[in-house]
């Protein structure tokens, strides 16, 4: 939606939007006369309200009420709440990092960068998140956890998203109101990008070593949006967007959309408003084809340990 667009009555987008749903649905020819009832009916078919990601909403609509919102005041595009999939990452040793010299302590290892992931969820309890020697949460950080997590200095961060989920499958019975990751996905994903340090760690005592992330000093926060094999581009969007509300520095998203064009991909909308706020995006490429994401990614997470080094030169340490 053009905000400019927007009638001077309207203190709020959100209002705005919910007048504009309103005037659109099959029935507001009928329910003119009671201009409540046709709000209420517009406010049960809103589904997400977007600021920062981009200016806009995501509403369940009718191919006819769709058509009608075509030829309302500041309407630009819309886009199917299209289904996304996961993709995924492997250990970032492509880069031959020293943690004695190099990028990795220029970087100061990520310290007190604020890494926001889009993914399956967190298990919070895993020593990959443990807060030793942390640091206190920066003041400029707006996010928050929800209360079946318990957050520290190292997580800071977990919200989740699933209304475009239901919106899309009425007939689930969506109990899962948590973050907590019950694929391990989002798990993974999180501990690659900044996991802590991990000592003795091995696979039921196969492949011991020391696990950690690639900026092991910064802190994560976690936005739920994907749920087992049904994901929508609705629930990513609103993810991002809050993201970008609470302050992250990194979005890193291990998942993506098939053959949609980038002028109609959210993600890549949603993402590049995103890197116009000044944070740096890193996603993967896919896993399918002859070449794997990893060396993609990995590139990835050394423009992302480049981004630490010039910020560390810029600010004199």
């Amino acid at each position: 939606m053009d905000t400019l667009a927007m009638p001077k009555a309207f203190s709020t987008q959100h209002g705005w939007y919910l007048s504009t749903l309103s005037s659109a649905l099959e029935n507001a020819q009928v329910l003119t006369s009671n201009d409540n009832n046709n709000l209420e009916i517009a406010s049960s078919k809103l589904i997400y309200t977007y600021t920062y990601a981009m200016s806009g909403f995501s509403a369940n609509l009718s191919p006819k009420e769709l058509e009608a919102l075509k030829s309302s005041t500041g309407y630009i595009s819309s886009i199917p709440d299209l289904p996304a999939k996961l993709d995924t990452t492997h250990s970032p040793q492509f880069l031959d990092l020293n943690p004695n010299t190099g990028a990795w302590p220029i970087g100061k290892f990520g310290e007190d960068i604020i890494v926001g992931l889009v993914d399956t969820g967190i298990w919070p309890e895993s020593e990959s998140f443990k807060d030793e020697g942390m640091t206190k949460i920066p003041s400029r950080w707006k996010g928050q956890c929800e209360d079946s997590i318990k957050c520290n200095n190292k997580l800071i961060g977990a919200r989740f998203f699933h209304k475009g989920v239901l919106a899309k499958y009425p007939y689930l019975a969506r109990n899962e109101n948590s973050t907590r990751d019950t694929q391990g996905h989002g798990t993974h994903t999180s501990s690659t990008v900044a996991g802590s340090q991990v000592d003795n760690a091995s696979f039921f005592g196969y492949a011991n070593g020391s696990a950690r992330g690639i900026a092991p000093r910064a802190r994560v926060a976690m936005y739920k949006a994907l749920w087992e094999d049904r994901t929508m581009s609705s629930d990513i969007i609103a993810a991002i967007d809050s993201a970008i509300s609470d302050g992250v520095d990194v979005l890193s998203l291990s998942l993506g959309l098939d053959d949609v064009p980038l002028y109609n991909d959210p993600i890549a909308i949603t993402t590049f408003s995103a890197m116009e706020r000044g944070i740096f995006v890193s996603t993967s490429a896919g896993n399918d084809g002859p070449c794997h994401d990893d060396l993609t990614y990995s590139i990835f997470l050394f423009c992302f340990l480049f981004v630490f080094f010039n910020s560390v030169r810029r600010l004199g340490g």
